[in-house]
C-alpha cells in the first residue's frame, strides 16, 4: 500500500517536477493562453501574471476580476521571489511548523500571501527567475488551475 504524501512533500514534489530548460517571453504567452483555457475548463475566473526577471510579461484580468485581485497577485508573487517556493509551499510549511508568517518569517500577510496560486519559474540549476500567478478562487483551487496549466505546458514544449 502506498504511503499518502503530505501537502508539504507534494509541492516539494512539483517544484523539484516543473524546471524550465529554458522560458521565454513566448513561453509565457503560451503558458498565459493555457491558464486562461484550464480556468474556463475549471468553471471559474482567475487573473493571471507571469514574470520573468522583475518583469510582467503576461497579464490577464478576465471580467469579474478587480484590483482586488492584482493585490493578491502582487502579495503571491512577492512570497514566491522571496522564499522561491509556491504559495502553497509556503502555506504546507507554515501549517506543518506552526510557524507564524509574520513573527516567524517578517513577512507581513498583507503583501505576502502565504496561500495558493503562485509557483517559481525555475531554471534546470535550481535559480528561480520569476514566477506564475493566478487569483479569484479559494487558494487550493487557484493552485489546481495552476498547476494544471504548467503540467500541459510542459507536456506540450
Amino acid at each position: 500500500m502506498q504511503k499518502e504524501i503530505t501537502l508539504l512533500e507534494q509541492c516539494i514534489q512539483e517544484e523539484n517536477t516543473y524546471r524550465f530548460s529554458n522560458f521565454s517571453h513566448e513561453d509565457a504567452l503560451t503558458l498565459g493562453l493555457i491558464l486562461i483555457e484550464c480556468s474556463k475548463e475549471h468553471g471559474g475566473s482567475v487573473a493571471i501574471e507571469i514574470t520573468i526577471n522583475g518583469l510582467a510579461v503576461f497579464r490577464y484580468f478576465p471580467t469579474g476580476t478587480s484590483r482586488f485581485h492584482e493585490l493578491w497577485l502582487n502579495a503571491k508573487r512577492s512570497m514566491v521571489v522571496t522564499r522561491e517556493i509556491s504559495t502553497l509551499h509556503a502555506f504546507a510549511l507554515l501549517e506543518e511548523t506552526k510557524e507564524n508568517q509574520l513573527d516567524d518569517w517578517h513577512l507581513s500577510p498583507q503583501e505576502y500571501a502565504g496561500c495558493g496560486g503562485g509557483f517559481p519559474i525555475r531554471n534546470l540549476s535550481g535559480a528561480v527567475i520569476g514566477s506564475i500567478c493566478v487569483s479569484g478562487l479559494p487558494h487550493l483551487e487557484d493552485h489546481a488551475i495552476l498547476m494544471s496549466g504548467i503540467r500541459r505546458f510542459c507536456n506540450e514544449s
